[in-house]
């Protein structure tokens, strides 16, 4: 269990296997809310309702609110957190296809959460530890590229810390279009009507081209076939 969790879940001793089901449901049902309504408009009320039990049962498991919407938001983003999970259909040495799996679970994520994608933000924004996990985690996600860049890529002989920045430099490519699309639904992004595998390969192929100075293969391509021309003739 994280720190986060640990201090946010109230202290009750062991739970029955009723008890914990329960919790459990009560966290179920405040990602329900979260999504619906948002982390500042959400209530003790509309999580117990959406329970489906009675608001005193509320403070039988969780200290307050905000401790059941940590505990909530923390475990939601530790979720397909591993490598190794992320990539366990991934044929060795395809780097595109390694690229691809990691961006599909960001963006099934934003597109089956959006809701849920901004309470993390705003949640973040008013809470220093909660912020400080978030961005563990994300560095985290990376740092399975990171060390392998200087194997990747011998001859550039990078200096201290250099590939760090050079990944978080490219992971940065999407970060503002994913939110705009999903979270802002911007009206002038949303009218590409990407599927969740257009997006994810679109950001996929610009990620590729930006760290490996060249297109994917064609045959791995569908949306993004036609970027093979996109290069420099003057």
């Amino acid at each position: 269990m994280s720190e986060i969790t640990a201090k946010s879940s109230k202290s009750t001793g062991a739970l029955s296997a009723r008890g914990e089901r329960a919790r459990a449901g009560l966290k179920e049902a405040a990602l329900a809310v979260l999504e619906r309504e948002g982390y500042h408009k959400m209530r003790i009320a509309d999580v117990t309702g959406e329970a489906g039990v009675a608001q005193g049962l509320f403070y039988h498991y969780f200290k307050d609110l905000k401790s059941l919407t940590l505990e909530v938001l923390t475990d939601f983003s530790m979720a397909s957190n591993d490598p190794a999970q992320v990539e366990k259909y991934v044929s060795k040495g395809d780097w595109y296809a390694r690229i691809y799996a990691h961006n599909l679970v960001v963006v099934r994520t934003y597109a089956k959460r959006p809701g849920v994608m901004r309470s993390l933000l705003q949640l973040a924004d008013e809470d220093e530890v909660f912020s400080s996990m978030l961005r563990a985690n994300y560095r985290n996600q990376l740092m399975w590229l990171v060390d392998l860049m200087p194997k990747l890529f011998p001859d550039v002989h990078f200096r201290k810390n250099q590939s760090l920045m050079v990944v978080y430099s490219l992971a940065g490519i999407g970060e503002g279009l994913i939110r705009e699309y999903f979270i802002n639904e911007s009206k002038t992004l949303r009218a590409a009507d990407l599927s969740v595998e257009q997006f994810a390969e679109l950001l996929s192929t610009m990620f590729y081209r930006a760290l490996f100075l060249q297109q994917p293969e064609e045959k791995k391509l569908k949306y993004t076939r036609n970027l093979t021309a996109m290069v420099r003739t003057y």
